[in-house]
């Protein structure tokens, strides 16, 4: 039979892909939790390896940083020719056109706004399931109301086991009816149906720039997690990609106050200790 879904497929996805993103068996702890903007998140467009961070001495004894493809590194020219871009220079350029282009309310209203229509029409057919169910819990309880009635007026008998059963019947159809509108209810009162407003996309935007940067220079590792997920480096051009479910959750949950609206947590030893049925 036809239920509607317990949560939506963009949560769903969503929470996937930030368990496997956080799973330590698979991303080392210092990998999520550490300095180096861009660890974990860039790859090489030529093999798809990581980009990982190296160091060298300039003739002056200055220290230099750079993103350089991993597995030129392991395997030399033979695994890839390999790409290094200096870290500071990456950054600055990812950093860049996040601000610039990105978080610019004119720019989310572009990118999310398909996603927008499809919230806006999930959160329509739940009001729709939601009258059809208060319909039908009333017309029910007028059902049971009428019986009632004929058994008062002696036109029928309590004892009878049909009626009984009837009854019973009816009454499983009104539960049923109810519970699923006090959850279709709480789902659309949740901050995730909330409607987005010009409002909070300029609140949005300018809290996400404000935030990105840290004082005194370099930028906030968490931020930047929240609108880009994967960074291919390319002989000439760097492609920045980020989910669109996870931008409009960051959004929301920003609007609504939420102080963990920004960032990926740490890994903890006891991550996800409870593997039952749930899982």
């Amino acid at each position: 039979m036809a239920v509607p879904p317990l949560i939506d497929r963009d949560i769903f996805d969503t929470v996937q892909s930030k368990l496997k993103s956080r799973n330590p068996n698979l991303v080392p702890a210092r990998v999520t939790s550490g300095p180096t903007l861009l660890t974990g998140i860039c790859f090489c467009a030529k093999c798809g390896g990581a980009m990982t961070l190296r160091t060298g001495r300039g003739s002056a004894g200055a220290t230099y940083r750079y993103y350089t493809c991993s597995t030129k590194a392991r395997q030399g020219k033979t695994g890839c020719a390999g790409r290094t871009i200096p870290m500071d220079k990456l950054d600055d350029l990812i950093a860049g056109h996040l601000e610039e282009r990105l978080l610019q309310p004119e720019r989310l209203v572009t990118i999310l706004g398909d996603l927008l229509d499809r919230r806006q029409d999930r959160t329509e057919r739940r009001r729709e399931q939601l009258a059809e169910l208060n319909r039908r819990i009333t017309e029910t309880d007028q059902r049971l109301n009428r019986l009632y009635d004929a058994i008062e007026a002696g036109l029928a008998d309590l004892n009878d086991s049909v009626l009984k059963e009837r009854m019973a019947g009816l009454k499983a159809i009104r539960d049923q009816a109810t519970a699923d509108a006090e959850r279709i209810q709480l789902t659309l009162d949740s901050a995730g149906n909330q409607a987005v407003t010009p409002d909070m996309l300029d609140a949005f935007s300018g809290a996400a720039r404000d935030g990105l940067r840290l004082e005194g220079g370099g930028y906030r590792r968490d931020h930047l997690r929240a609108f880009a997920q994967r960074v291919e480096v390319a002989d000439s051009e760097v492609r920045i990609m980020g989910s669109k479910s996870e931008l409009l959750r960051t959004l929301v949950a920003a609007s609504n106050g939420q102080s963990a609206a920004f960032g990926v947590h740490s890994s903890v030893l006891k991550w996800r200790t409870r593997h039952d049925s749930n899982v």
